[in-house]
């Protein structure tokens, strides 16, 4: 397991600068999920029960405070599930390479994402800017949308989720059922490359890769050229 390090400065009043170095572990097999700024409905991503399914495959999760708080879960819920709480965006962008949340990142968190990260969140064509994509880019982040997954007969897997359960308690469930292999996939997978070509439906979730804007909707409205996801992962080394 290797390790970012991290080097603080603070001083005391009429004092000399003084430093701090604290050792971050970049954890392998490990992911972050992150608590919404602003909540869509009571449900969740992964349950605790599909949390602890992690857990028990040796994947490291950490979990931001509140990130269940419009639901029926508790922190304590998950924290009996295994997770590790770590509240700072930076701090788990350096612990992960991984990051997950329901709602889309934000500007300030694009910017804090170090290279080669994968972020996998939902994500509207018409909600990002030319600007987030060549961030995202710049830093060869793999981004991917669950909300741009379709089931074979061609409807948006987490639309028909929402749109075909009852009450939160199921769509936790059925929401954890379809999450699950995928953020374990994620989460175990070393390159992300071999992963896509393996599993056709993170494939089409996924709008930027290693450089490139591969979405061709999003491409379409911000008048930016599209590159053919297949093609970047079996012709790229």
């Amino acid at each position: 397991m290797s390790s970012s390090v991290f080097v603080l400065k603070s001083a005391e009043p009429e004092t000399q600068e003084q430093q701090a170095t604290i050792e971050l572990p970049l954890a392998d097999n490990s992911l972050a999920l992150l608590k919404d700024e602003h909540p869509i409905g009571s449900f969740v991503m992964l349950t605790p029960d599909a949390v602890h399914t992690l857990v028990e495959k040796n994947i490291h999760v950490f979990m931001q405070h509140g990130f269940s708080e419009q639901s029926q879960f508790s922190d304590m819920d998950y924290a009996n599930a295994g997770v590790e709480f770590v509240d700072d965006f930076f701090m788990l962008s350096h612990m992960t390479k991984v990051l997950v949340k329901f709602t889309p990142f934000t500007d300030e968190q694009i910017e804090m994402l170090k290279d080669e990260q994968v972020i996998f969140s939902t994500q509207f064509p018409s909600e990002v800017s030319v600007e987030q994509i060549r961030k995202l880019n710049a830093k060869k982040v793999s981004a991917l949308a669950m909300n741009l997954i379709r089931e074979e007969q061609g409807m948006y897997m987490t639309d028909k989720i929402l749109s075909e359960t009852w009450s939160a308690q199921s769509v936790n469930i059925a929401l954890s059922a379809f999450l699950l292999p995928l953020l374990e996939s994620l989460a175990t997978m070393p390159r992300i490359k071999f992963l896509l070509q393996r599993n056709p439906a993170l494939m089409q979730s996924c709008y930027c890769f290693n450089g490139y804007l591969c979405n061709k909707e999003i491409a379409e409205l911000l008048g930016q050229p599209c590159n053919d996801i297949t093609s970047l992962c079996w012709d790229m080394n």
